[in-house]
């Protein structure tokens, strides 16, 4: 998994995480794991938080529960909001 820039110090500097699942949510309950501090900083009750969104590949994710080729990348990126 691919980490913004703004999170990279509760990954111990990492700009890449190797994460695994089926799905995007199972992916980033295996992020948290590896990396507690990042527990309730992705997701929170309501889904992704508002200031970051996750896309796998090139494809923004809004349903946590979309399957995960094996291989593919997952990006966690902080959202750009503006006009």
């Amino acid at each position: 998994m691919f980490i913004p820039a703004m999170m990279r110090s509760m990954t111990g500097g990492a700009a890449q995480v190797p994460a695994s699942g089926a799905t995007v949510r199972a992916v980033i309950e295996d992020l948290v794991r590896q990396h507690p501090g990042l527990a309730g900083r992705v997701v929170d009750e309501n889904g992704v938080r508002p200031e970051l969104f996750i896309a796998v590949g090139s494809e923004e994710i809004f349903n946590l529960d979309q399957a995960v080729a094996e291989g593919a990348e997952v990006h966690l990126l902080a959202a750009i909001a503006g006009g």
